[in-house]
């Protein structure tokens, strides 16, 4: 019996050990039982679901959600609900619970709400972007990889294709390809992860239009490199294969895929540099903080009706730290590249980074599986370079 139980635990952390190998490396594969220990690892009781759903929402508002400006806001109604509870404690006329909640609902809460839906919906339409993005660039390298080189079996070294009647090497030239793509993707998401410039400091104060300037900069040359070395060396390369042959109508499905290329980058970058109305960003900002205190005659009448200023102080925190959540949600959606800060920001270098190479490294392993490892090294740009200068001489 013990010797049973050995061998399960043994069997057992081996499994776990290759499923951890998985999740570092893609083309690790899992067998069934291995598929089963992770599906039945992410099945919970009711009652265990209910407790960490619980605590990860309490973690998620203290880390995620609160920020200096609840503790403004807080303070300031803290501070003026106190005041008043024991200003007016002797003073029996004294009526603070008059003031209306309009103010608060339709002032307030709707517009923070509707900058809250703009910016999710501007997050959706940067991962349609990167969804294309990536698909243009697995057609491209697929087309570049796969055009009349070799024999529909694709098994030999030496094919039959066009390979063996020119000098041309196709694996050379989708490798080319390749390397270009993946270090196109690297230099997109060094970009979209710039920090984020459009904040009101960018454009009122001295240092924040400083920060500016010089980050804009970077955004420019990142830019112009994706633009005019990249896609222009995808432009060149498509013209290279027409020369040996790539019939027009091929040719033009390449150029298309390199079109809609450039505009989801374009589109990416544009969610990058403008965002939601800054002055509805300053104005949720400015009344989330200084509002509670303005409500603060209203909780010192509810402490006096209650003959409770702890209960007051309550209700006067809720409300402070609601309206500081709201607004903290739309920050955190302003910008949506920025996921190793925020729980909803796009992973940007996993998606444009990690994936797309894994991608297209197995497509490669898939078209050409007679050649050798690819050296993944960023040697790209000396070689794009190189063949932008050879270009301009032809």
């Amino acid at each position: 019996m013990n010797e049973q139980i050995d061998k399960e635990s043994v069997e057992e952390g081996e499994c776990s050990k290759r499923i951890e190998e998985a999740g570092e490396d893609s083309t690790t594969e899992l067998d069934e039982t291995e598929r089963e220990i992770i599906v039945q690892s992410a099945r919970h009781s009711a009652l265990r679901l209910f407790g960490m759903n619980l605590y990860s929402t309490l973690v998620v508002c203290v880390f995620y959600l609160f920020s200096w400006e609840t503790l403004a806001s807080c303070s300031l109604g803290v501070a003026l609900t106190v005041y008043l509870y024991y200003a007016f404690e002797e003073d029996e006329s004294w009526d603070g619970g008059g003031l209306s909640w309009t103010l608060l609902s339709f002032a307030i809460i709707t517009p923070m709400s509707s900058s809250i839906g703009m910016a999710f919906n501007r997050r959706e339409v940067a991962l349609r972007a990167i969804s294309v993005l990536r698909a243009d660039a697995y057609n491209i390298y697929s087309a570049h990889a796969i055009w009349d080189w070799r024999t529909p079996n694709h098994t030999t070294a030496n094919p039959t294709g066009r390979d063996s009647r020119t000098k041309f090497s196709s694996l050379h030239h989708s490798d080319q390809i390749l390397t270009t793509l993946l270090d196109m993707g690297q230099e997109l998401a060094q970009l979209l992860t710039l920090p984020c410039i459009t904040r009101a400091r960018h454009r009122v104060t001295k240092q924040g239009k400083h920060e500016y300037s010089r980050l804009t900069v970077l955004n420019k040359q990142a830019m112009r490199s994706v633009i005019a070395l990249h896609i222009n060396t995808l432009t060149l390369k498509c013209e290279h294969i027409k020369h040996e042959g790539l019939p027009a109508n091929e040719a033009s499905r390449i150029r298309q895929w390199e079109h809609s290329m450039l505009q989801q980058i374009n589109i990416l970058r544009h969610i990058k540099t403008y965002r939601t109305p800054q002055a509805l960003r300053s104005f949720s900002r400015l009344f989330a903080i200084i509002l509670p205190g303005f409500y603060a005659p209203y909780f010192a009448q509810v402490a006096r009706d209650l003959r409770s200023l702890p209960f007051g102080l309550i209700f006067t925190l809720l409300t402070s730290i609601a309206l500081t959540a709201l607004f903290e949600s739309i920050r955190v959606l302003e910008d949506p590249f920025v996921a190793t800060t925020t729980l909803d920001g796009i992973d940007i270098n996993d998606e444009l980074d990690a994936l797309l190479r894994a991608e297209l490294i197995d497509a490669r392993a898939f078209f050409f599986p007679y050649a050798d490892k690819l050296d993944l090294k960023p040697l790209i740009k000396e070689e794009s370079k190189k063949f932008l200068d050879a270009s301009k001489h032809t």
